[in-house]
Formats: C-alpha cells, sequence, structure tokens
C-alpha cells in the first residue's frame, strides 16, 4: 500500500513507469487499483492532511486523486490507463479504461460516463475457479465455472441496465487465470482449455445467434488440433455430468447426460461403483432418502473420465421450504436456497455450488410444513480466513409455530476449527413448524491478515433439524 500523502512515492512510480514503458510498447498500462484497503490511510498524518489539502471527501476519492495524478504522467508519454473497477470510487480517471471483476456493475457504471470497458466478472470468466465438481480435480481457489456457463456470458448488458447508445463503450471481455494453486504448464492449458474457446465465440457472436449444442460440435473438431499440439485441455465436457433438480414440493431427482457420442448411462443408488450390468439411465432418477448416487458415461463398455458421485444425507428439514431475508452475494450461489434443504453437503473445496456466500448477516427461515418434535439444531460453516471466509460472531436458532411469534431455543458464538464447522445444538421439549436460523456477520477483516479492511466472506450451508 503507498502513501498518498508523501510525494516521494509518487517520483519512485514514476521511474517504475519509466522503466516499463520501453519494455511493453503497448497502448495502454495497467494500474491496477483493486483491493486497496482504506485503514491504513485513515489514520496516515499524510494522507489526511492530502485529503484536507486537495479538498478531498474521503479516503476514497484519495484513491481517486492517487490514479488520476498517475494517469496524467502516463498520459505525458502517449500512453494510457486500465484499472480495475474500483478505480470508480471517489471518482473516474478522465481518460481510464475499467475492467470489471466484482460482477458487471462497475463496467455499467463507467460506460455510462462514456469510457470503455472491458467486463472480466469472476462469475463468468475467472479460470481459476473449478470447472467440475469431480473428487480428482486439483485444488483451485474456490468457485465453479465449467465450459457452458463460460458460453452463456454476454459481455454487454441487457438494455434495462444499460442505455443500446451506451453499449458501445462494451468494448470486449477478458478472462483471468490467477495461479496461486498452479505450478505448471500443463496445469494452465488445464485450467484455460477448453474454456476459452467458448469464451472465444462469445466474444465474435451475436448472442441471438449462440447455439451450445453446435458450438459443441464444432469444439470436437478443434480438439482434435490440440491434440495434435498436445495440449492438456480439461475433458470433463464429455464425461458424464449431473444436475440434482427438485420441484414445488420438494422431490428432488438426479439428471444425467453425456456429450460423448455413443456413450451409454448407468448409474446405481447404493453407493456400489457402476458396471456394465448396472441399470441403464433413461430419465431424472427420484431421490427420496439418503445414500449415494453414482453415474458413468459407457464407451465400448468401458468408463469415460470420471463418474459423477453425490452424496445425499436425508434430515427433517431437506426438502422443505426456505426463504432468506436477503439474497446470497452473485458471486456464490446467487439461485434458489434450496441448496440449504437438498440434502447436500457442501465440500471444503467449495466447489460444489453447495455454498451460500453473504458479505453480511445470513437469515433463512425453514417451514417444515406440520409442528414436529425437535431434537437438534443445525447449519455448517466454512472457515479460511486466509481466503477472506471467516466464521460468524454468533448463530442463533428460534422456532415458531405461526411464524409471526418466534422462540430462542439455542445459540453458539464457539467456531475453532479451519475447514468446515458443524454446528449441532441440541434442544429440549421443543416441537415447531418453522426453524429461524441466523448467523451474525464478522464484519470487516482484521488488520494484519489477508484481505485487511474488506468485508468477510460468510459462507453458510445445510441446515438441519432432527
Amino acid at each position: 500500500m503507498f502513501c498518498a500523502g508523501n510525494d516521494s512515492v509518487f517520483l519512485l512510480l514514476q521511474d517504475v513507469i519509466d522503466e516499463i514503458l520501453p519494455l511493453f510498447p503497448s497502448k495502454y498500462i495497467h494500474v491496477g487499483g483493486d483491493e486497496s484497503p482504506k485503514v491504513r490511510w485513515e489514520k496516515c498524518p499524510k494522507c489526511q492532511k492530502r485529503i484536507k489539502d486537495e479538498h478531498l471527501k474521503d479516503e476514497h476519492a484519495l484513491q481517486s486523486y492517487f490514479i488520476q495524478r498517475m494517469e496524467k504522467y502516463i498520459n505525458s508519454k502517449g500512453r494510457r490507463i486500465i484499472g480495475w473497477d474500483e478505480i470508480l470510487e471517489g471518482g473516474l480517471a478522465p481518460d481510464a479504461t475499467v475492467m470489471s471483476w466484482r460482477g458487471t456493475e462497475g463496467g455499467i457504471a463507467a460506460a455510462q460516463q462514456d469510457h470503455d470497458v472491458i467486463m472480466t466478472p469472476g462469475s463468468f470468466v475467472y479460470f481459476d475457479y473449478y470447472q467440475s465438481k469431480g473428487k480428482n480435480e486439483p485444488v483451485a481457489i474456490g468457485g465453479y465455472l465449467p465450459v457452458e456457463k463460460v458460453y452463456s456470458f454476454d459481455p454487454v448488458p441487457d438494455a434495462k441496465l444499460l442505455d443500446p447508445a451506451k453499449a458501445k463503450y462494451i468494448i470486449g471481455a477478458q478472462a483471468n487465470l490467477w495461479t496461486e494453486y498452479i505450478k505448471t504448464p500443463e496445469h494452465v492449458e488445464y485450467m484455460v482449455y477448453p474454456r476459452a474457446c467458448a469464451l472465444a465465440e462469445v466474444q465474435w457472436t451475436q448472442p441471438a445467434q449462440k447455439n451450445y449444442e453446435d458450438f459443441l460440435n464444432r469444439l470436437k473438431v478443434h480438439l482434435k488440433r490440440t491434440d495434435l499440439k498436445k495440449v492438456n485441455y480439461a475433458k470433463h465436457i464429455f464425461m458424464v455430468k449431473g444436475e440434482v433438480e427438485h420441484d414445488n414440493q420438494g422431490n428432488m431427482s438426479v439428471k444425467l447426460s453425456s456429450q460423448l457420442d455413443g456413450g451409454k448411462l448407468i448409474y446405481t443408488l447404493d453407493s456400489s461403483a457402476p458396471t456394465a450390468s448396472s441399470p441403464e439411465y433413461t430419465g431424472p432418477v427420484a431421490i427420496t432418502k439418503s445414500g449415494t448416487f453414482r453415474g458413468v458415461v459407457l464407451q465400448d463398455g468401458k468408463a469415460f473420465g470420471d463418474e459423477f458421485e453425490q452424496t445425499f444425507t436425508f434430515n427433517k428439514a431437506t426438502g422443505k421450504t426456505v426463504t432468506l431475508k436477503t439474497p446470497p452475494h452473485e458471486k456464490y450461489n446467487p439461485g434458489s436456497p434450496f441448496s440449504l434443504v437438498n440434502g447436500i453437503r457442501g465440500v471444503e473445496k467449495f466447489n460444489d455450488n453447495q455454498w451460500t456466500a453473504f458479505q453480511g448477516d445470513f437469515e433463512a427461515t425453514v417451514d417444515l410444513g406440520d409442528s414436529i418434535a425437535i431434537n437438534k439444531l443445525g447449519l455448517s460453516i466454512l472457515k479460511y480466513n486466509d481466503q477472506w471466509i471467516y466464521e460468524p460472531k454468533e448463530i442463533v436458532f428460534a422456532v415458531s409455530n405461526d411464524g409471526k411469534t418466534w422462540k430462542e431455543v439455542a445459540k453458539t458464538n464457539t467456531f475453532t476449527a479451519k475447514g468446515i464447522n458443524k454446528v449441532r445444538l441440541n434442544v429440549s421439549n421443543v416441537s415447531a413448524r418453522y426453524v429461524k436460523v441466523v448467523a451474525k456477520h464478522f464484519g470487516r477483516i482484521p488488520k494484519g491478515a489477508q484481505g485487511e479492511g474488506n468485508p468477510a466472506w460468510l459462507f453458510v450451508d445445510e441446515i438441519v433439524v432432527e
């Protein structure tokens, strides 16, 4: 973190720019600007003096001053700057191009101000996310981004979000691959391809002309070229794919599919490994009790690639109606809250799209249908402080028979384990139709920790009623 109140910092950065420019004779220079906590600027006398002398509103405006000052220098050298969407905070530099990574909102805001934008939201184009839910996947940073989701991306926001006249400022999209967990070039190839093929087509094809099935047919031909070049691309797209579905009554089923030409889908429900004599998949398979579903696609009588395997652990809340007080963060499981009661437990790699994430308090209410006896209440939370995922300050359970009058029956503020914390609290003499669980957000990440000053993530999963 540079001291924005110290003029010698700007002289140092100008020297750095002077060394960089001959090495990289590009039109643009990327200045970063992301994940810049302001807590030290708040306490720095020089930074506070700068804010006062320049008549700046706050530390966000100080960052804008910092970026704009460096932009003037870079512009004087005949170059333009690009920065992450945080450079919008406090006012955008006059000639800056914005890379929108925290969703698309920053890109929309920049385009509305007539600034060029490169859309690069984490939920669609971060190739360091897991691309498969398979248990054999190498460790990645988290999230889940299969090829199909990459292909579904549209860099140009809907007309309801961005005036079509401003759409011209969306000049493209970009995939990002951060290599904290990647040690070899072969692993890089594995993470990039074929997702890069999907993104390439996203950028040169009008949305109305996109067709995922047609893309897959052409991809099969293209991958033969990558085979010749010995590219270590991921083959998940042709392995068996499984989806857990549910209807309005909470009934669950598993749907299998595969893009493997001539492949035969088979499955088991009793945890045993599928074999050539296992039942052939002909349609969604109902899941009605605890157990492990395993499915695979056969080619010439042999399993092709990894299995789809999913364990279900039922409790009294499984399949019931659940409502959230506030929606989860769009980056993690922004859809139906049903993942909290689907009998599927999130894994430590959090690549299975089961964890629901918040940057504020979590509050969920489960309707059990009828008043029933309750002996135990539970919720799973994830704790990985080095990845900005923190335990809540407290978890509180309350019950009700009418959904209006609530009685607190259990709470805890003890979370010790790194990884998954399975909170299970015994209760006595409790009968209720409704169960409410509140997990109170940790707040901002403390000083000295990874991501200090930023809002912590709160990851929650399966609500348990026994």
